[in-house]
């Protein structure tokens, strides 16, 4: 059984299926694709939106024990900065392209990790690229100043939005399974509970 999974860097709820997601990935092949839902928008973290985000971040943390620190809200969400996902896009992309997701989901989860523990602003190229040579990717933080990496990354998120309209989902995140069958939407909610069993609870509910 192999598994399709579209998500958004900057997708609080994407944070909480991480764990989930990389358990599922160490036993089933999952492909992944962006969809581009916080990537160049001109969005910004205004009052309104700062507020709506933290409301989210507050009920996920609730439900998956996942922190949000006071640290992220106050360098982040209360900053008035852009809310803009395509530089983790194009890392993702890199990543992607150079290892199966069981290798390369940990590495943006660590990169998850530094937005919403550490408080650092991964909207911003100089941010990513400082995270990822401290995690000791330095070769990957030059490949993103490749001026064709944009389009490449365009490319990817446009087979993610085919995939979301083929399978007629809009939000993110969304797994979907490729069954005997076919192809079967599965809720979300796997990835967030009971983590340590998440393949074996996904393959109840298809069964």
């Amino acid at each position: 059984m192999k598994f399709i999974y579209l998500f958004d860097p900057l997708c609080g709820w994407c944070y909480a299926a991480s764990r989930g997601i990389q358990a599922l990935a160490q036993t089933h092949q999952v492909d992944v694709f962006a969809t581009g839902l916080f990537a160049n928008t001109g969005r910004i973290l205004d009052e309104s939106f700062a507020h709506h985000a933290w409301t989210n971040d507050t009920r996920i943390a609730q439900i998956t024990g996942l922190p949000f620190t006071e640290t992220y809200r106050q360098n982040i969400l209360l900053k008035n900065g852009e809310f803009n996902s395509f530089n983790l896009t194009m890392t993702c992309f890199l990543l992607n392209e150079n290892a199966p997701s069981d290798e390369w989901l940990p590495t943006f989860a660590q990169l998850q990790k530094a937005r919403y523990v550490d408080g650092l602003d991964t909207s911003r190229l100089d941010v990513v690229q400082m995270c990822l040579r401290d995690l000791g990717e330095t070769d990957l933080a030059k490949k993103l100043e490749n001026a064709e990496l944009s389009d490449k990354t365009n490319a990817w998120i446009k087979q993610g939005q085919v995939l979301a309209n083929q399978f007629g989902v809009r939000g993110v995140p969304s797994l979907i399974a490729e069954t005997e069958r076919g192809f079967v939407n599965v809720p979300s909610q796997f990835l967030y509970q009971d983590i340590e069993n998440v393949a074996e609870n996904i393959s109840t509910f298809l069964a």
